[in-house]
C-alpha cells in the first residue's frame, strides 16, 4: 500500500497565521490523544490581515488543522478519531474559516534513509517503517513538526470530492525482511 504525507500547499502566500496560538494549547507537543480532555472542543483563533486569507483545506504551520470536508473524509476511514473545532476569524476583513483540530494516532515509525534535521524540526526526506496495523491516517511520532500520513486509498477519496488545496508528498516505506537462521531448527539437515 502507498502512503504519502498531507501537508499545506505552499503556492498559497496569504494562509492564516495566528495571532492567539496559546488560547488553544500551551505547546504544540501537547496535542494528542492523551490530552484530549485539556483541550477545548470549540476555539476560536485570530488571523487578522490586511487582505483577504487563504483558507486552504490544511493548514500545519501553528496547528494542524483540517477544512470541515477534510474532516467528514478523515472520520469515514478513522471513525474513532477524535475532532475539536476551530474558527479562524479575520476580524480585518469580517471573514472567518471553520476548521477541526483532529487527535491522531502517533506511531513511532520513522525508518533508516530519512532525512531529518538534528533538532527534529525539518523534514526533508520521510520514510517509515512497514508495521503491522499501520492506520489508514497517523502522525509520525517523535518530530517537532507535523508528519500526517494518509494511505492512497484516503487521498483518492479527497481528490474525488474535489477537495484540492493541500499537497501530497509520497513517503517511501522500508519493507520488513525476514531474517532465517542456519542452524538447529531450520529444516536442514546438518549431518554428514
Amino acid at each position: 500500500m502507498e502512503y504519502f504525507r498531507i501537508r499545506q500547499d505552499s503556492r498559497y502566500l496569504h494562509a492564516p497565521v495566528f495571532s492567539n496560538p496559546e488560547e488553544v494549547i500551551q505547546r504544540r507537543k501537547s496535542i494528542s490523544i492523551e490530552n484530549a480532555d485539556q483541550i477545548q472542543d470549540v476555539s476560536v483563533l485570530f488571523a487578522d490581515g490586511p487582505h483577504r486569507l487563504d483558507y486552504l483545506d490544511i493548514l500545519d504551520k501553528q496547528f494542524f488543522l483540517v477544512s470541515m470536508e477534510v474532516k467528514k473524509v478523515f472520520a469515514m476511514y478513522e471513525p474513532s478519531m477524535i475532532f475539536k473545532n476551530v474558527c479562524i476569524l479575520n476580524n480585518e476583513m469580517d471573514e472567518y474559516g471553520q476548521y477541526a483540530l483532529p487527535l491522531f494516532r502517533e506511531l513511532d515509525c520513522v525508518a533508516e534513509g530519512s532525512e531529518i534535521s538534528p533538532d527534529r524540526s525539518y523534514i526533508k526526506k520521510l520514510r517509515i517503517r512497514q508495521m503491522d496495523g499501520l492506520d489508514s491516517i497517523f502522525k509520525v511520532a517523535g518530530l517537532m513538526r507535523d508528519a500526517v500520513i494518509i494511505r492512497l486509498d484516503v487521498a483518492e477519496s479527497l481528490l474525488r470530492r474535489g477537495i484540492r488545496r493541500f499537497a501530497l508528498e509520497r513517503v517511501e516505506i522500508e519493507q520488513k525482511t525476514r531474517e532465517y537462521r542456519r542452524g538447529k531448527g531450520d529444516g536442514r539437515n546438518r549431518s554428514r
